[in-house]
């Protein structure tokens, strides 16, 4: 781990290098390039089942890594986030917000949390507006004081620049130091993403417009970095990938696929079996062949040809199959239901609770774990660089699942039925409406029960 600002010494830090190696590891699996991801793997197959040889893929890219990440990630946010500040600054927040997208920022830093392990937040101000924005795990690396990895001092963030010189294009590496309250910046010549010479203050400032020391104390006085994880251990300040623990279990599914793909399209053509005497004769070469045509003569040993075809064992691979997938359900927390699949009829929202109550208390665990906390720091930083502070920042989630509103209904009803409840109450709960509103709209329920009695007496007279 890095105990000090020196970014020369990443080559030596063993576990930053492990760690941003892993970040390209999932980014792999992320994205299906499993040529990379597995690439042992895919050498044995396309040693055996070469691909001039066979009309199968060598592995079926079943992508259930993004699913899984694109899943969970509308689980947590498609029902929405209600962000409440001092009522003075609720219109600068909803501002920021707009301008900056947060849902979308929200959503960026979630899908990098859940492939990574980590994800991240940051804070700007540029030209006098205020910026967030996500940023990628893979070029931070956090400073801890004397390795204890709770006491971090700093952040470093690495960007590669690039400028064209004399019609030459020149890389470069910005590298950020994150104090509390300030940032330093460097920026260093780059080969082959090895650092070169450190460039010099000035020529900061005139090739890329960058100050050596960017302080904003006077406006906040943290870090303007916020990380989020995944859940965590106790001795590991990062967090964990979803597709650790599922990824030899995807591997094993694509493999199982792709190996009966072959089987299938080996047999789509099966050949023929039989005696020699159902071939045809060419009359030139003195050869005997297969005769183009549908109908096969019976040879003069009675031995009828037929064809050889494959007993694929059907039930066995549906078996190992489900087997696999409910190892890869157990361990991403997801039902068949999160993908669409197995879904029997209306089911009702509590049917549905029940089902994902998995997948629900793996949500509330990366909003306890580190979201909520970090969003709320963001908020902070964001109104502290507007000029605008504030006391307090409240994070409401929106439901995962929406309630059922006929088993809302029915709930309500049978409580006024009850006498447990009243009907005042009922609709304030049904109907998401103020005290006031609610009497309004009870009166008018009144006065047509009134109204209809009145009509049904005048009938009856």
């Amino acid at each position: 781990m890095f105990t000090d600002f020196d970014i020369r010494n990443i080559k030596f830090d063993s576990d930053t290098i492990e760690r941003l190696c892993d970040y390209d590891y999932y980014r792999n699996l992320y994205d299906g390039d499993f040529t990379k991801a597995f690439s042992s793997t895919i050498l044995k197959i396309r040693k055996r089942y070469p691909l001039d040889n066979t009309t199968a893929q060598s592995l079926i890219n079943i992508n259930l890594f993004w699913a899984l990440t694109d899943f969970f990630k509308g689980f947590l946010t498609n029902q929405g986030i209600s962000i409440n500040v001092d009522d003075d600054k609720q219109n600068l927040w909803d501002e920021i917000a707009k301008e900056n997208n947060f849902i979308s920022v929200l959503k960026e830093v979630y899908i990098d949390n859940s492939r990574f392990g980590n994800g991240l937040f940051k804070v700007a101000l540029e030209n006098n507006n205020v910026k967030i924005f996500s940023i990628s795990p893979d070029c931070w690396i956090p400073v801890f004081n004397q390795g204890n990895i709770n006491d971090v001092l700093g952040h470093i963030l690495v960007y590669p620049l690039e400028i064209f010189e004399n019609g030459v294009k020149k890389k470069y590496k910005r590298v950020e130091k994150h104090h509390k309250g300030y940032l330093e910046n460097e920026v260093y010549e780059a080969s082959n993403d090895t650092l070169g010479r450190k460039l010099e203050p000035d020529e900061m400032k005139e090739l890329f417009n960058l100050e050596q020391v960017e302080d904003f104390s006077h406006l906040w006085s943290d870090f303007i970095v916020f990380p989020t994880k995944n859940t965590t251990e106790s001795d590991s300040y990062f967090g964990e990938s979803d597709y650790k623990r599922c990824k030899s279990i995807v591997e094993e599914i694509m493999l199982t696929v792709s190996q009966n793909s072959k089987i299938i399209n080996r047999h789509a053509n099966p050949k023929l079996s039989g005696s020699e005497q159902n071939l045809e004769m060419n009359p030139v070469t003195n050869e005997r062949f297969f005769p183009d045509s549908d109908f096969l003569k019976v040879g003069t040993d009675g031995v009828k040809p037929e064809y050889i075809t494959a007993d694929l064992q059907a039930d066995a691979i549906q078996k190992h199959l489900n087997m696999l997938m409910n190892f890869f359900y157990i361990l991403t927390k997801t039902p068949p239901q999160a993908y669409g699949l197995d879904i029997a009829g209306n089911m009702s929202g509590e049917s549905l609770r029940k089902i994902f109550i998995a997948a629900l208390s793996k949500v509330d665990d990366i909003k306890q774990v580190s979201f909520t906390a970090t969003i709320q720091k963001v908020v902070e930083c964001a109104l502290a660089f507007n000029s605008t502070p504030v006391e307090q920042v409240n994070i409401a989630w929106g439901d995962p699942i929406p309630a059922d509103y006929s088993e809302l209904v029915t709930t309500e009803t049978s409580r006024v039925t009850a006498g447990t409840q009243s009907k005042l109450t009922t609709i304030m709960t049904l109907d998401n409406v103020s005290e006031e509103d609610a009497r309004a709209e009870l009166e008018r329920i009144e006065q047509e029960k009134t109204k209809n009695v009145t009509s049904e007496t005048d009938i009856t007279a």
